[in-house]
């Protein structure tokens, strides 16, 4: 099979159908070999694990650099993520240490206090037999607050910090869907990232000419050597910026699932309330199971690349559909069945490699936090269909989820 004869199929990434339910999409794309290039939004994409898991690992013939002129529009400047090379490690290790499970685990409490303090007028509501949509009254805040204190800035500000993190992830709509609704997310997010970045520049200014020592991960990263002698001033802000929206959109989305999957399975509940070990196999069996980040892009930056059997031409951009390699059979028996006693075997919900997420073991944290209350306080309750995914692929997750009490 060559490049000019490739599998083709064109559909939509933004219909909300295939938002909701894609895969049987997926299944499709697998079927056909795994790796397709898409006609409608001019993309390769590919959907089995192993070539996924292949493409996040060889930095020699794929990349993330060529994203930086667009992720500029994202964040308002290069960050971490679409660098490559030893830049990339430097920057990275900045923060890594914050991120270690075992220093995560000190957040513990705090996490637990957020969490408790959100989920008590929630819990009011539903034994009072209403229903309550919980994506706005609970999951949203939990992730914005916890990031917050972790960078360092007013309680006041985590409400705004949200809006800006909704609009920034609105518009990857916008990047694979070129048309008016597109432009007009990406137009919002473009002025949410300018404000955002507005803010963090204050504030960075402001910890510079502080004469005393002060907590939080801004502060880390205006006192680290590296970034005060190797990153630019737009690299900074950029960078802060992207954990603002790293460390609320997709934990946000992470919880709300959680909610609306053990809806969904109450025998899988009823076995993880029994039996609380089962908690952290449980939280990846979800973000296994339903994936919230679906799609990254990598470019081939190398030249007779073939991947799966299929020639892809450099400069060509693949979209990596990680929701549908979490469900590979050929990694996992039974993948589209959720079991939370399923076999450990780690998934791609967090990516892999050079770019995983920084702060996969905070999210893990908070969504474990999570569902030990929620069951706690909650032993059974339902979800109102139907479940509203909106238009957003990439970072895929129930935009509203409404909840009564059984």
């Amino acid at each position: 099979m060559t490049a000019a004869s490739p599998p083709r199929l064109a559909f939509d990434t933004a219909d909300p159908e295939f938002v909701r339910l894609p895969w049987a999409r997926y299944e499709e794309i697998r079927a056909s070999g795994g790796v397709i290039f898409n006609e409608r939004v001019n993309r390769w994409m590919v959907s089995d694990f192993g070539p996924a898991k292949m493409i996040l690992t060889d930095t020699e013939r794929f990349g993330s650099e060529k994203g930086q002129a667009e992720q500029a529009g994202v964040f308002g400047g290069p960050t971490m993520e679409f660098y490559d090379g030893p830049h990339h490690d430097r920057i990275r290790s900045i923060w890594s240490h914050d991120f270690r499970a075992k220093d995560l685990a000190a957040l513990r409490p705090m996490v637990t206090d957020i969490v408790r303090r959100r989920l008590e007028p929630v819990l009011a509501r539903l034994r009072a037999g209403e229903t309550v949509e919980i994506v706005t009254e609970l999951t949203r805040g939990i992730p914005t607050e916890v990031i917050a204190r972790m960078l360092g800035i007013e309680s006041a500000m985590v409400d705004q910090f949200s809006a800006w993190s909704d609009a920034m992830g609105a518009s990857a709509e916008g990047y694979t869907n070129p048309g008016k609704r597109g432009a007009e997310l990406i137009a919002a997010g473009r002025k949410a990232t300018a404000e955002l970045n507005a803010y963090l520049r204050d504030e960075i200014a402001r910890l510079r000419d502080s004469p005393g020592f002060e907590p939080g991960l801004i502060a880390t990263m205006v006192r680290h050597s590296y970034a005060r002698s190797h990153m630019t001033e737009q690299e900074v802000v950029a960078g802060n910026t992207q954990l603002v929206f790293a460390g609320n959109e997709t934990t946000a989305k992470l919880l709300a699932q959680i909610v609306a999957t053990f809806a969904e399975h109450p025998a899988q509940r009823r076995a993880v309330r029994a039996d609380r070990s089962l908690i952290p196999a449980a939280v990846e069996e979800v973000h296994r199971y339903e994936t919230i980040t679906h799609s990254v892009f990598r470019d081939v930056i190398a030249d007779d690349v073939t991947v799966a059997g299929v020639a892809i031409p450099a400069g060509a951009r693949i979209t990596l559909l990680l929701g549908a390699a979490n469900r590979d059979p050929l990694r996992w028996e039974r993948p589209d069945q959720f079991d939370v006693r399923r076999p450990k075997l780690s998934h791609l919900g967090y990516a892999f490699g050079l770019h995983s997420c920084l702060g996969m073991n905070l999210a893990r944290l908070e969504a474990q936090v999570f569902l030990d209350e929620l069951i706690d306080a909650l032993p059974d309750w339902q979800v109102h269909a139907p479940i509203d995914f909106g238009t957003n692929y990439a970072v895929r997750g129930p935009a509203a989820v409404r909840v009564s009490a059984s």
